[in-house]
């Protein structure tokens, strides 16, 4: 049998290459270049690299085989086995992780990928990331507590009291007297009976539908809530239906149709999170008290920005009547962690029940002091929550002239909606080279066909930084990128 030479079966599987996909110099192709993503290779240049290979090689290849190939030395092995006439064994663990693939294709062809970049400095005003300082537009520090110094201090002196954590769950070792008092001080703050803290917002949401409901119930959501109350609901096997976003009319039709069940769980936000507008809790209120359905209300985004004092959507409307709150210390109120408010019976069931927050480290006391101040704070913070709506108004007014897509908004966030996620990333990348960062929202976190960027206007903010934020969006939309 004539001896192989992979050097050889290399060259010429480049000048296919050359052929089938958009990189044009042979040179740049390298053993360990990915079909897709560096070569341009998509299915159907793969289908026309599979017939270039059968022919220049004089070989039959097997589709099946041939859709595992990922770089060009999966091609080269592929091809000397065939030539070999060895059998091409299935490699179950390679195949595995093949399959952990995550599509940056976007990002690396503009050189810009704006998840996971360093943040270099505190929240505040301007935001160090790598090296680069901008106007923070992507903080969901809305009242710009979270380096206040008075908090600071509280914090700093149950660290010196407590220490860094008390390495132990909730229920054992980790609940000390301040997470309680944190607890109380969120439920007084609500104008609910009793509350339970968690390290996160996710973990409170996650476990809700597993503990609290069955198969007999059914969960009806806005199709906008947040992704944490979404897997929550799917990873407990209750029926699951969802209406369009704030359509209280859908909502009614499907609580009509759904008599049968024992329990129906409406889900709803208090401020939708990439949007900008809240939900109508006087018609959510009034259709649970027909339909005698329960309200799951995550009010994450409107706890410290909504109402007066800033008590969220419940004090918008005045009613205080959802069946359980879920929220977060990580936004307005400036600090870290989740939790769960509601009635005294519903809150004691999940403090024995929900795995989210029994088998997890209690929120250190250092971070539940810090919570405590900032609650303190808040109802004072009026000032601050009009500067942001009043820095949002002159922001959106702008960019709305601009004949920028924004979405529909009654808070002090809203966001800028793109035909594509190619536009979005290069508006970002374009906003970050100016100084000025945003959140973007890419699918499958938003629908395919609205990916956006998220501006939220704080209060640490100047009327120059929005000034300057105006002329970046006045200059790029110039660009027509």
């Amino acid at each position: 049998m004539k001896k192989i030479n992979n050097n050889e079966i290399f060259d010429k599987i480049r000048k296919i290459l050359v052929e089938t996909g958009t990189q044009k110099d042979i040179e740049k192709i390298k053993i360990d270049s990915k079909l897709n993503d560096d070569l341009g290779i998509d299915s159907f240049g793969a289908l026309e690299t599979l017939f270039s290979l059968e022919q220049e090689f004089g070989i039959a290849i097997s589709d099946r085989d041939f859709s595992k190939v990922r770089t060009v030395q999966n091609i080269v092995n592929h091809i000397v086995l065939i030539l070999k006439g060895e059998t091409i064994k299935e490699d179950k663990k390679e195949d595995f992780l093949e399959s952990l693939y995550i599509d940056k294709s976007e990002a690396d062809k503009l050189k810009f990928n704006p998840y996971y970049k360093l943040v270099q400095s505190s929240l505040g005003r301007k935001i160090s990331i790598e090296g680069k300082e901008l106007i923070s537009l992507g903080s969901n520090d809305y009242l710009g507590l979270a380096n206040d110094e008075r908090i600071k201090e509280k914090a700093k002196e149950v660290l010196e009291e407590y220490g860094i954590s008390m390495c132990g769950t909730p229920i054992v070792v980790g609940q000390t007297d301040i997470n309680r008092k944190l607890e109380i001080k969120i439920a007084e703050f609500l104008r609910q009976e009793d509350a339970i803290i968690f390290p996160s917002g996710f973990q409170a949401n996650i476990g809700v539908f597993k503990t609290l409901s069955s198969s007999e119930d059914v969960i009806i959501a806005d199709k906008s809530v947040h992704s944490s109350l979404i897997h929550g609901a799917l990873m407990s096997g209750v029926s699951l239906r969802f209406f369009p976003f704030n359509d209280t009319s859908a909502l009614e039709e499907i609580l009509k149709v759904s008599e049968s069940y024992r329990m129906r769980f409406i889900v709803v936000e208090g401020l939708y999170s990439t949007v900008g507008d809240t939900t109508p809790l006087d018609v959510i209120s009034r259709l649970a008290k027909e339909y005698n359905a329960f309200i799951i209300l995550d009010d994450a985004h409107g706890i410290g920005v909504l109402g007066r004092e800033g008590r969220g959507v419940m004090e918008k409307y005045n009613i205080y009547d959802a069946d359980l709150i879920t929220g977060s210390l990580g936004k307005a109120i400036g600090c870290f962690g989740g939790f769960l408010a509601g009635k005294e019976k519903i809150i004691d069931f999940f403090r024995y029940r929900l795995p989210s927050y029994i088998y997890s480290t209690a929120l250190p006391p250092s971070v539940a002091a810090g919570g405590l101040c900032a609650i303190d704070l808040v109802p004072g913070l009026c000032e601050r929550r009009e500067k942001i709506l009043k820095y949002k108004e002159n922001l959106y007014k702008n960019l709305s002239k601009m004949g920028y897509n924004l979405t529909h908004s009654t808070s002090p966030l809203f966001s800028v909606v793109f035909e594509n996620t190619n536009k979005t990333l290069k508006t970002m990348k374009a906003l970050f080279e100016r100084g000025v960062y945003g959140t973007p929202f890419l699918p499958p976190s938003v629908p395919e066909e609205t990916p956006r960027i998220r501006l939220i206007p704080t209060a640490d903010l100047r009327e120059e930084d929005i000034e300057k934020a105006i002329e970046v969006f006045k200059e790029i939309k110039d660009l027509n990128l």
